[in-house]
């Protein structure tokens, strides 16, 4: 049974005039937080050759629509462009890239007239821990930040978010930037805190307009924590306006946000205070929301990895059971999709999808974005970390397919 109910208080609804939106990065929290050196001196802006990928692939045949051109997956430091067949449309070589995923890298543009070609900006320990910005074979180094925490990007554009966090005074101090790639140098936080409980602040989306950076959606994770993690932690959602300052909170902190549909009519999350939550959407219009009861299995681990599709037809998230780090593993991960009237339509756990992952098994599956409405794809991981790939699932037929190896990056648009 689907629980519904009406969701206020706390959780404000947000005015049409407040929801002028373009971009957001979907289910961006597949990476733990990763705790960084203290700063060090800036280092100024230098370029570096990054050399051509051998062989060239082929050029991108891009079609006349706002749905993605592909999926960005990253192998041994090649971001790879494949189409929906899983053939390679364009490379980028990212020379130095460090973790590679949605929180420290960001598709910054659209192909180049050759269509071999995209920009990037990713971050790397190894060039001085810096942002690079990378496009047509040539890096240039944005600014160093040795406290660099996380970044998210405004879909296409050359507009970020970043965070830096460091320990202050027995306090962890956390600033969030937000602008054009060519004013980080210059950049003054448009977010300060400084939190005794070991809280950062971190970015979730990035609002535009017109090409211009107009707001951002933020949180607060715990810094360099570890142990047998399944979904980040985080609690609260604000939500930030540039031109008036106005800073409102969508959700209090007993609540973990998961993903923002794309036009900002929705909201998933879970219930921060609970550990063990179901899935629950918020129509940030109305005020009507729905959980999604979790699967009964033993050892649940909750839900978490939300994603919309793009018209708001379905939404798709990931499950846990078991345990990743005990002396004999028995993590298991199941996905789950629903319409947005409460209902589950598929599932797929993970021993289902082992025999189109190219791997021996897979331990873990997560769903991080769609290509249509009738297209998820999924990551999935096998034994080791590094064995990972990206999965498609047709809706309709409800049947999994091989995409393309490699961790997801993100999806280009025409």
């Amino acid at each position: 049974m689907v629980k519904k109910n009406k969701m206020k208080g706390k959780h404000q609804i947000l005015s049409l005039s407040f929801l002028s939106i373009i971009t957001f990065a979907c289910s961006l929290f597949s990476e733990p937080p990763i705790e960084v050196p203290l700063p060090t001196e800036e280092i100024l802006p230098t370029e570096v050759f990054v050399p051509e990928p051998n062989p060239e692939p082929e050029q991108a045949e891009i079609p006349a629509s706002g749905l993605p051109i592909g999926v960005v997956a990253e192998k041994n430091g090649i971001l790879s462009l494949f189409d929906s067949e899983g053939y390679t449309l364009a490379e980028v070589n990212t020379l130095g890239i460090s973790y590679a995923g949605q929180i420290d890298t960001h598709i910054a543009g659209v192909l180049g007239p050759e269509g071999r070609k995209f920009p990037v900006i990713y971050f790397s320990f190894e060039q001085n821990t810096s942002l690079l910005f990378t496009h047509a074979g040539q890096a240039t180094t944005l600014l160093s930040i040795p406290s660099f925490s996380g970044l998210v990007g405004a879909v296409g554009e050359p507009i970020i978010a970043y965070t830096t966090a460091e320990y202050v005074d027995n306090s962890l101090a956390s600033r969030l930037y937000l602008g054009e790639i060519q004013t980080l140098h210059a950049l003054a936080p448009v977010l300060r805190d400084n939190n005794a409980e070991g809280w950062g602040l971190v970015a979730l989306a990035v609002d535009v307009d017109a090409g211009q950076s107009t707001g951002v959606w933020y949180s607060k994770r715990p810094w360099g924590i570890g142990g047998d993690i399944v979904f980040e932690p985080r609690r609260t959602l604000h939500h930030l306006a540039l031109g008036s300052g106005e800073d409102i909170e969508i959700l209090s902190v007993d609540a973990n946000p998961s993903a923002i549909s794309e036009n900002r009519e929705w909201l998933a999350y879970t219930n921060a205070d609970l550990g063990i939550s179901a899935m629950t959407i918020l129509n940030l219009i109305t005020g009507e929301g729905f959980s999604y009861p979790l699967e009964e299995v033993g050892d649940q681990r909750g839900a978490g990895e939300a994603s919309f599709s793009p018209s708001n037809q379905y939404i798709a998230w990931m499950e846990g059971s078991g345990w990743q780090m005990a002396e004999v593993p028995n993590f298991h991960s199941v996905i789950r999709i629903g319409d947005l009237d409460g209902n589950i339509i598929a599932q797929f756990t993970d021993t289902a999808l082992t025999a189109v992952s190219g791997m021996n098994l897979v331990q873990r599956a997560e769903p991080v974005g769609w290509l249509d409405d009738n297209t998820l794809v999924l990551m999935v991981r096998g034994e080791h970390w590094d064995d990972v790939a990206l999965i498609k699932i047709d809706i309709p037929s409800q049947t999994p397919s091989f995409l393309a190896q490699g961790s997801f990056i993100g999806f280009l648009y025409p």
